[in-house]
This record gives structure tokens, sequence and C-alpha cells, in this order.
């Protein structure tokens, strides 16, 4: 037994330990590094917020409520007094090695429970174990692993397979008044906290309280050694019954509370996150879902094409009966058909039959919430819904090991042989995903390979282009999503945010137009239409779209900084000011702002005003190199050449390779004005080396050379 833990142990944290070096990736900024509610001083807020920060009563929200994940990301920020993407990543390996033994645990229960253990009384098999160990090294598994947004499914199938044993010892308990069946109810809610798909633990209780407590008994007598009279009584003991519905019951008052929370709303989502459930024609959205299902299934069973995002486009709709995608899902409904015809031409009280449909009643209802049948759900297909549906697939795949070792016993040493292989191949491929999960470069260039048509991917393959300073690759990759999908406006903002800075500013401004005629509303295109504007000198139009900037989102700290930038242009110094105090108070880490203020302040000469807000900006921004040269020019204008002087060296310093001549320069005016000639000297020298034509540093040099002839 613990050589067997060891080994399962193993097999789920190897695999996925590449990834525990990445960063933050895909939706991990937006629910973790920007979410307000994982760095905030209050406990409560997570329980007013969906998952991604946004208010659960809001039209905006997703209405994805997680309170308990986003408390346990919490944790992982108080641990460790900052967001570390090792800490999230490696607790949520901790968390997959858990969820794969309590897996092994669940299956060996049910294995005991439908009676197996006395048809496989030589124990030829291990099948919870092998079930266990395929789960382990599921590739499919990787984004939940890997990814820190992940952590939902995993600490949600946590509380679900623990409160599925817990639910089985309620099955043992006599009395009605059954503690057990209670704290399973609970752990249900708390699942569903963690993710919503959590709930349908309930609904695998159910299904299997109903399965090893079902009683076939025949009224007459076998009429033949291969059939059955047809006269035959269904048998439930009472305490099932009541066990039944007190967790149908509860689940009910799950659901309502859970209604309740969201507002009484339905989340709404953009046509590009789930296409198909905003196409007219029934044919197509009964036909690309079940196309959707099957790709669900492929990906369980040839983790080939595995893709961080399948929307805009990855799963073109089908739309007419001659799609050659029609025969795969032909195939899947003529698979389930004859299956279902297998289980009912199968002995009422046999084992087998009992197992079968427990391992498809596991992939099925946990999928339920994801298959767009209640209502449409925001993405086509993600990989981290699987999580729970796939130990289902783990323990029909190794119920069917052991039907061949049952009858193919003289050829099971190759099936073993195959076995191992597979296991092992998929562990490679595990560990080759999760270096894909590494970072956004890796993950974002990966998914050309799979959704080539996806507008999304090109997206986020031309923003992390630009990141690594490849303009042109970044502009090619805008175009072809813009191309791919005309309407996508981000795609057109960051185009011309692009443009703008090769000064492209007719191109540019076009894009911008094009983006606010999809979406009015846009602000980022308003601010952005603003600095095109003002760079071209159409200073009372880029007003204008400052003012609808701010008009569409009113806490806007970049656009407050970019007007007051306009203003300073307008010599409108007062209300610069203003801007950039708006900007600040929004976001006290915005350098811009801090860095324009400090030095407008130092050059209208309202010093007295610079030296109150000094300790605030270095509160903000301590290790700022901008904000330490600022306040060391705004010292020297004082005569405090002490403080200067530290302040440009605190400078210079945290600059490191991007110091500029400039701030040699002005350390040497410093010097200069304190009369420490040589040092003086040997900064403005420093300024040449780096730009050997800076003017101010050959003129100071020049004077301070002639001053030391006078001198001598």
């Amino acid at each position: 037994m613990i050589a067997k833990l060891l080994c399962l142990v193993f097999a789920s944290i190897i695999p996925f330990m590449f990834s525990l070096n990445g960063e933050f990736v895909f939706d991990d900024s937006e629910a973790i590094v920007k979410n307000k509610d994982v760095i905030s001083a209050s406990w409560l807020d997570p329980f007013k917020n969906d998952f991604w920060g946004t208010s659960i009563k809001s039209n905006l929200s997703h209405k994805s409520y997680r309170p308990l994940t986003i408390l346990s990301y919490r944790l992982n920020y108080l641990l460790n007094k900052e967001l570390s993407p090792l800490q999230f990543k490696a607790t949520n390996l901790f968390c997959h090695v858990a969820c794969c033994v309590l897996i092994w645990m669940s299956y060996d229960c049910i294995w005991k429970r439908v009676k197996m253990r006395y048809i496989d009384k030589n124990h030829a098999v291990d099948v919870p174990f092998i079930a266990a160990i395929l789960f382990s090294v599921l590739p499919v598994h990787v984004e939940a692993v890997c990814g820190a947004v992940g952590r939902a499914d995993l600490l949600s199938a946590i509380t679900f397979f623990v409160s599925f044993l817990i639910y089985d010892k309620a099955v043992k308990t006599k009395s009605m008044l059954n503690i057990y069946l209670f704290i399973s109810i609970i752990l249900a809610g708390a699942s569903m906290l963690f993710k919503e798909n959590g709930i349908t633990v309930l609904g695998i209780s159910c299904v299997y309280d109903l399965l090893i407590n079902i009683k076939f008994r025949l009224k007459g007598r076998l009429k033949s050694q291969n059939k059955i009279n047809d006269n035959i009584n269904v048998h439930v003991d009472n305490k099932c019954v009541y066990r039944i519905a007190c967790v149908i019951l509860c689940a009910m008052i799950l659901l309502y509370a859970r209604w309740i929370v969201m507002g009484g709303t339905k989340p709404e989502f953009k046509p590009t996150d789930n296409p198909t459930a905003f196409s007219d024609d029934l044919f197509t959205k009964v036909a690309t879902y079940n196309y959707i299902y099957f790709l669900n299934i492929i990906l369980l069973i040839w983790p080939q094409w595995l893709c961080y995002d399948w929307s805009m486009g990855c799963v073109p709709l089908i739309r007419n009966i001659l799609d050659y995608r029609i025969i795969f899902v032909l195939s899947l409904y003529l698979y389930g058909f004859f299956f279902i015809i297998s289980i009912a031409t199968t002995r009422s009280n046999c084992p087998f039959k009992r197992i079968k449909l427990l391992a498809v009643s596991l992939m099925v209802i946990p999928f339920l919430p994801a298959a767009n049948i209640v209502y449409p759900v925001g993405f086509v297909i993600a990989e981290r819904i699987l999580y729970i549906p796939s130990s289902g697939y783990c323990l029909l795949v190794s119920i069917g090991l052991y039907k061949m070792k049952k009858k193919y016993n003289n050829y099971f040493k190759i099936f073993e042989i195959c076995f191992t292989f597979i296991i092992c191949i998929l562990a490679l491929k595990c560990w080759q995903r999760s270096y894909d999960w590494q970072n956004e470069y890796q993950l974002y260039t990966n998914a050309l390979n799979v959704c080539p048509l996806n507008a999304k991917v090109h997206y986020n393959v031309a923003k992390v282009a630009d990141a690594k300073y490849h303009p042109d690759w970044a502009l090619a990759e805008y175009k072809e999503a813009i191309r791919l999908y005309p309407e996508y406006y981000q795609a057109m903002n960051n185009l011309a945010n692009l443009l703008k800075n090769q000064k492209k500013y007719e191109e540019a401004e076009r894009y911008l137009r094009i983006s606010l005629h999809y979406k009015n509303d846009f602000p980022a295109a308003w601010m952005n239409l603003g600095i095109i504007l003002a760079h071209t000198g159409r200073y009372n139009e880029s007003q204008i779209a400052y003012k609808n900037a701010l008009r569409y989102r009113k806490r806007y700290p970049d656009c407050f900084y970019n007007l007051g930038n306009l203003y300073l242009e307008l010599n409108k110094t007062n209300d610069a000011l203003e801007n950039w105090f708006h900007a600040i108070n929004l976001n006290p880490k915005h350098v811009s702002a801090w860095t324009n203020l400090l030095a407008l302040l130092d050059n209208t000469g309202q010093l007295e005003k610079a030296l109150q807000i000094i300790p605030k900006a270095l509160e903000e921004l301590p290790e700022t190199p901008l904000i330490h040269f600022a306040i060391a020019n705004i010292y020297g204008k004082i005569d405090e050449y002490d403080k200067a002087e530290k302040y440009f060296i605190k400078a210079i310093d945290l600059f490191q390779n991007r110091v500029q001549a400039i701030h040699y320069a002005n350390l040497g005016v410093l010097y200069h004005r304190w009369k420490k000639y040589d040092l003086a000297s040997q900064m403005y020298k420093m300024a040449l080396k780096i730009d050997s034509k800076f003017p101010s540093a050959l003129k100071n040099l020049h004077n301070l050379e002639r001053l030391k002839n006078k001198t001598n």
C-alpha cells in the first residue's frame, strides 16, 4: 500500500514540475494579479464579488462565484507577502497530489461497494490504483495544475471526492439521523463555492446510492439457462430513498441560494466567447454542441490538440448536414447506443453493469454545468473543466483493462507493457505541455499550431511579440486577428498603439475610429485617439476624445495623466497639475504622473508644494529611479546638496543599464555648484562616455576647465 501511494504521488508530481519556475499566465492576470480581492484588507470582499473581482450582481459579471478559491489565493499572498507565481503553482501541484490520492480512495470505495471483490478474488488487476495512476498523468489536466486559475477546479475536486467518501459512510450508517449525510451535503456546498460544478457531487452520490442499494428479485424461476422470467421485482431500501430525498432537497436549496447571490440574473457573454450560443439556427446549435462534446472526449483519449483558448473561430459552426464533422457526432451517439444496449442486456445484479454506470455518471454529471444545456457558458472548450469528469473516463479505461485480463489472460503481459508505455507517453506529454504553461510567450505561440483560425490566439501572440520588442511580428498578428474577426475592436486599439509608436498617425487614427464604430463606449480607444490627435496638433479634438474616455470610465488614471500632458502642451499648468493629482489619487503607483508632477512643480518654482508630496512619492515608489532623479533635482534647486547627492546616486544605481547622459550631467552640475570640481569633472566625463555630443555636459566641462585654468 505504501509503495503504491509513493508511486501515485511521484506520478502526480514529476510531469508538472516544469511549470513551477514559470510566470502568471493568461487568466491568472485578471483573476489574481489584477484582482483586488486577493490583496484586499477585507476577508468579506470575495463573498461580494465574482471570481474576477467584479460585483456578482453587476450586469458585467460572469457570475462565476468562487469566494473560497479567492480566499485560498489570499492565504498564498499573506504567507509570502507578495504574489509569487512559484508559491501559487506549488500549491496547485500539492492540491493535484491530494486529489489523486482522494480519487484512488474513491475508486477503491466504489470497487468494493459494488462487490467486485467477490469476482476479483485473485486481485489480478488493481483497477482503483491503475485508474488513479492514469488520472495523475492525463495531459488534459495540465491547464488546471499549471495555471494558477485552475486552483478552482482542484479545490472543487478535493471537496467533491471528500464529500463522496463521507456520503459512502452515510450509506453504511443505519440511523435515520445521519451526521455523515449532513457533512457530505455541507462539503458539496463548499465544493460549489470553490467552483460551480462542485454541486454535481450530490448527483453522483444519488446515482451511487441507488446503484449499490437497488435490488432486482425474480418472482418466478428461470425458464432456461440464458433467459430470465420477465416478472422482476425492483426493491430499494427505505433509508436509500430518504437519503436521496434529503440530497435532492438540499441541492435545490443550494442552487436557489446561488441564484439569489447572482442577483437572480443569468450571466451575459459575447458572441466571441461562445459563438454557438448566439446562432439562430436550431440545427447549427445542436450539431455544433454535440461536436464540441465529441472534441472533449477526444481530448481525454488523444490529447494531441491542447489549447488554452478555443473561442473565436477555433471550432467553426456546423451549418448544414453535409458537414463532414456530422460523422463524428453520429459515431459518438452510435457508441452511446451500443453502450446502452450492452448495459440493458447484462444481468440486472451484475457488478460490471453497476460500476460502468457509475463511471459514465462520473464523466457526464460533473460536465453538465458546462454543457450549455441550462444556460450558455462563456467558453467553447475549457480543458480544466474536464478535471473531475476525467475521473469517470479513467475508471472506464481501467475496467476495460480488467476485462481484457479476464478474456485474454495468456496475452495480458503484452497489454500490461502497452499500458505502461501509454502511461509514460502521457507523462511525457504532461511534461511537454507544462513547459508551454511556463510563460505566455510559449503558451500563446504553441496555440497557433492548434487553433490557427482563432482570432484571440493571434491577438495574444501579437501582445507577447510586442512585449519582446518584435513590432513587425506584432503588427502582422494583430492584422491577422482583425482579418479573422473584422469587429475585433481590442485588436484595432492595440494595432493603433503600435502604429502610433512608429509615428504612423494617419493609419493609427483610422483603426481607432473603426474600433469606436464597433464599440463607441470603449474608453481605451478614446484615450488613444486623444493621444494621436494631440500629436497631430488637433488639441481641441484631443480634449474632446479624452473627455469621452472619462465619460465611459470615470476612474481612469492613464487618461487623467494624458489629459494633463495635453494641458501642459497648451501651457495650462494648473489644469495639468490637477489632472496628474487625479491620476495618482486613482493609482498611487503611476510613475509617469508622479514624475511629471514633480518636474512641473520644480520648473514652475512651486518647491514648497513639491517638498510636501515627496514623502508620499517615496512611500509609493521607493525603488523607482525616475522619482529619485526628480527629487534630487528639487533638493539641488534649494541648495540641499547632501540630500540631492544621495538621491542622484540612488537614481543612477537603480537605472543600472538604462542610465543616460543627463543623469550623470545633472549630478555633475550639483557638484559644480557645490564646488566639488573634481567630482563634477568626473560626472561630465561619464555623461560624455554615454553620449559624446551631450550639449550641457560639453559646455559645463569646458567652463569647468576654464575655471581651473584661471585658478591655476
